[in-house]
């Protein structure tokens, strides 16, 4: 080893706090990245076979990422720590990283790795109010039921995930749709500012003042800036609200693709929030329908809801005025558990008649996705698409500027689950080829098109969402990376999740 790369290891090992000796200034296999961090982390470096390695692998939400083996999981419990670990990864160059917040996405390499290095936000998992109660600061470790615990007590919340332990991190850099957005809009429209660890190891924020476009960047921008380890979230003055879910036979269906119809084409309501679920139960031959529904308020009046409540034969209903964790807890049980799983999205302008005849596919690709997977679950939602922020506010990265623009459209989300292995394959295929159908079939005469913006927290590995933001905004998320990560690293070295092309 040279005097000057011995000075320069050196240096690094020092920087880290580490008290080792090193033979060599650059890892050449993932395993000496490895042996690097845990020369600088210690305990916080955990390997395969070991309990806390086995803790990690096993909390991911679906099985095609429990199945991925990173050759060691990294663990830090500060923003100091997370920008000594990317430091140290400049002696690394052959090492794949990839980033876990919650660890909530289905697509496989998103937020894990097959025999690269997992870095575990988890421990990043602090909560504090403001002393104005006006924010709260949220490491990016914490599930969305830990800020709500802590919030609902105080009568306060955030407009953060329907579901409970969907992680914060992920969630708010795709943007994310909340119980609150009819009213509040996406999730990342309300973060006053991020902390972000930069490619440099730099530490900055990102807010309205402070690195204006990288805080727009962030919006919908996913892992390709930086690595955001907290949250400064704008505090909601109420969190009791009228909701719960109310589930109807397959005899209802006709209905409810009216009622939904009608509610998109109806005055705009920023007071409701509406999931209408399909389900197919493989295990029990059932097709249901689970509408969730939200009401903002706590009046005694809630006839906005009776186009959905009046649908009969009702088999269940839980609607109750409670509060934001009690919700996400009850969205959370409804929630395929230990399934290998692909989601899909596309989004489209209602008319009177495609929300039935996009049905029609649905129920064909179901029956075929049955007969080949007698246990599979395959579930389509309708949802809607939030408003933009308001004039003179942020923006964030997605292509609407009116309340207009996105009141007429249609988020649909495909979801489709096997609890094997051998058939997740299947699963992306039949996925696609509906999503396929679906915009082959909106694209005709009269069915009303298909919008370019797909929601990237829905999209599935084989959809491109950042390019539905458009060219436009494209340019200038590339021109954002090229100044914060000139030697993209971002790009590069943390390979999962969606990238800038």
């Amino acid at each position: 080893m040279s005097r000057l790369s011995t000075l320069l290891f050196s240096g690094l090992v020092f920087a880290l706090g580490a008290h080792a000796e090193a033979t060599t200034t650059t890892a050449t296999t993932t395993f000496d990245c490895c042996k690097l961090l845990k020369l600088a982390f210690g305990s916080h470096v955990v390997f395969p076979d070991s309990t806390q390695y086995n803790s990690s692998v096993s909390s991911y939400f679906f099985l095609e990422q429990r199945n991925l083996d990173p050759s060691c999981i990294v663990q830090p419990t500060t923003a100091d720590e997370v920008s000594k670990v990317v430091k140290t990864f400049a002696y690394c160059p052959y090492t794949e990283l990839a980033i876990r917040s919650g660890g909530h996405s289905p697509n496989i390499g998103f937020s894990n790795t097959n025999n690269g290095i997992t870095l575990d936000l988890r421990g990043l998992n602090s909560i504090v109010l403001a002393s104005d109660s006006k924010t709260v600061s949220v490491g990016t470790g914490n599930q969305w039921g830990d800020v709500y615990n802590k919030l609902d007590p105080l009568g306060k919340t955030v407009v953060g995930a329907r579901v409970f332990d969907v992680g914060i991190g992920g969630f708010l850099s795709g943007g994310g749709i909340s119980f609150f957005s009819p009213r509040d809009g996406f999730g990342c429209d309300n973060v006053q500012n991020f902390q972000v660890v930069l490619a440099s190891g730099a530490i900055v924020n990102a807010n309205a003042k402070e690195n204006p476009l990288l805080f727009k960047a962030l919006k919908g921008g996913q892992n390709n800036f930086g690595i955001i380890t907290r949250f400064d979230l704008v505090i909601k003055p109420t969190a009791r609200f009228w909701g719960g879910a109310v589930v109807t036979p397959e005899s209802a269906d006709p209905a409810q693709l009216d009622a939904f119809t009608k509610f998109k084409q109806a005055p705009y309501n920023p007071l409701l929030e509406i999931e209408q679920t399909f389900v197919y139960y493989g295990s029990q031959q059932s097709y249901f329908v689970s509408n969730n529904l939200f009401y903002l308020t706590a009046s005694s009046n809630i006839s906005s809801l009776d186009p959905f409540t009046s649908i009969t034969p009702q088999l269940s209903s839980t609607l109750r005025i409670s509060d934001v964790a009690d919700f996400a807890s009850e969205v959370e049980a409804g929630q395929p558990m230990n399934q290998f799983t692909v989601y899909a999205t596309t989004t489209f302008p209602i008319t009177s008649t495609n929300l039935k005849l996009i049905y029609a596919l649905w129920k064909t690709t179901t029956g075929q996705l049955a007969a080949a997977i007698p246990e599979a679950i395959s579930a389509m939602t309708y949802q809607s698409i939030p408003p933009p922020p308001p004039a003179g506010a942020p923006k964030n990265l997605f292509p609407f500027t009116d309340p207009s623009q996105t009141h007429p459209l249609v988020l649909l989300l495909i979801s489709v689950y096997s609890p094997y292995e051998k058939d997740y394959t299947l699963l992306q295929q039949k996925s696609k080829q509906f999503i396929t159908a679906v915009e082959t079939l909106l694209n005709k005469p009269g069915n009303g098109g298909v919008s370019p913006y797909k929601y990237l927290n829905y999209a599935a590995t084989w959809q491109d969402p950042i390019s539905g933001y458009g060219v436009a905004t494209v340019k200038e998320m590339k021109s954002t990376a090229a100044k914060y990560d000139p030697n993209g690293f971002f790009q590069k070295v943390v390979r999962g999740g969606y990238k800038l092309k």
